[in-house]
């Protein structure tokens, strides 16, 4: 009975160990850095679900994805439309407009997005108006952070001069500064996100037992209002309604 006793034991010593090395060098080759060079090289000779893993392995490197080097999303979009995965091509689309908004990436996202029945990608009035202003934010910016600028010094020089200041005009440049600030944080308050399981259940409250108002499918994007730990709170046919986080790729 010991003798059998001490095989049992030696067995689930050996599996246990077997699943520490297992871990650790799963560990270890994550932990390892992404060659580029060869990731390209394996892209160039069409090796593209191989090359898939290791981009993504890449990207999951930083922290702040806005920084990761924009051919990679590129890659990856042609990678998934390769595959038929409009969902994941629509996220990495989405992910370079979001950078670079140029009309040929815009083209791209609404023509696979009609091809497959997709909602949220017509791009409407204040749409247009928000991607117009973050592909110009940076002169925009300039501009009215000079005009600014220029109103507040009059202000304070005819303050320091002891010059009738009257009060509209006090209130127009505080109104000014403040619109200025507003457009500044504008990018922050609109955030989108693409629905990325096939069938993800809209609640009316960020609770399992809340009822369920709508469902959506894959692929389709939402507006994004606010979030909490495991909740997103979206803007979906005309509602605001809730969906789990883990159902959401959100656009940064």
């Amino acid at each position: 009975m010991n003798f059998s006793i001490n095989i049992e034991f030696s067995a689930k010593t050996f599996i246990k160990l077997l699943m520490a090395i297992g871990y650790l060098f799963t560990l270890s080759a994550q932990a390892q850095p992404v060659n580029l060079r060869k990731v390209d090289s394996l892209f160039l000779n069409g090796k593209i679900e191989e090359t898939e893993v290791l981009y993504e392995r890449y990207l999951s490197g930083f922290k702040n994805t806005t920084l990761a080097p924009l051919p990679i999303y590129y890659k990856l979009a042609y990678i998934n439309e390769k595959q038929n995965d409009y969902a994941r091509e629509l996220y990495y689309l989405s992910m370079i407009y979001n950078r670079q908004p140029r009309q040929a990436v815009l083209n791209k996202i609404t023509e696979t997005a009609a091809n497959y029945n997709l909602s949220g990608y017509e791009v409407d009035d204040f749409s247009f108006i928000f991607l117009f202003f973050r592909k110009y934010s940076l002169y925009f910016t300039l501009f009215l952070l000079i005009v600014g600028i220029y109103a507040f010094v009059v202000l304070v020089q005819k303050k320091r001069h002891n010059e009738l200041i009257q009060r509209r005009h006090t209130w127009v440049v505080i109104l000014y500064l403040s619109t200025l600030l507003i457009l500044l944080n504008l990018p922050d308050f609109y955030q989108i996100g693409i629905i990325n399981k096939e069938t993800a259940f809209l609640r009316e409250s960020p609770s399992s037992a809340a009822p369920v108002k709508k469902a959506i499918s894959r692929g389709n994007k939402v507006i994004v209002l606010s979030e909490t730990d495991e909740w997103l709170q979206i803007w979906w046919d005309e509602h605001a309604l809730y969906a789990r986080k883990l159902d959401v790729w959100a656009i940064q």
